[in-house]
Formats: structure tokens, C-alpha cells, sequence
């Protein structure tokens, strides 16, 4: 990929993919799904569809708060 002084991409094309912050002893997170890769699991991971964890409590609140109406 070649970029301009400032920066940006020479070709002005938009590039898909995948981003990875990487974490202590080289491990690669995926921001989307949160899960930890080696530099060349990441690799490959980065060409399959993977999906955001979903988080969701079961349990009732019990003393009210900010989604509570009654």
C-alpha cells in the first residue's frame, strides 16, 4: 500500500478488513469479537466473519434504575 506525505492513500480507495490492537506478548485482539490471536492466527482470523460477544443478564433489578418504569 503506498500513502501520501500526509499520510493518506495514494489510490483513495477504501481498504476491508479487520483491526487488532495488540496486547502484552504480541497477542492481537479483534475489536470486534475480543478475542486473543498470535501475529499469524490474527492473520487468518482477520479473512473469517466473526461476530461481537453479547453480554446480557437473566436477572430482574431489584431496587430499580435507570430502565425501570414502574
Amino acid at each position: 500500500m503506498s500513502t501520501n506525505k500526509d499520510g493518506s492513500r495514494a489510490n483513495g480507495t477504501d481498504q476491508i478488513g479487520k483491526l487488532f490492537v495488540v496486547r502484552s506478548h504480541g497477542l492481537r485482539e479483534c475489536l470486534v469479537c475480543g478475542e486473543l490471536f498470535t501475529q499469524q492466527t490474527a492473520r487468518a482470523h482477520a479473512q473469517v466473519n466473526c461476530y461481537p460477544l453479547v453480554e446480557f443478564c437473566l436477572l430482574e433489578p431489584t431496587q430499580g434504575g435507570k430502565y425501570v418504569t414502574d
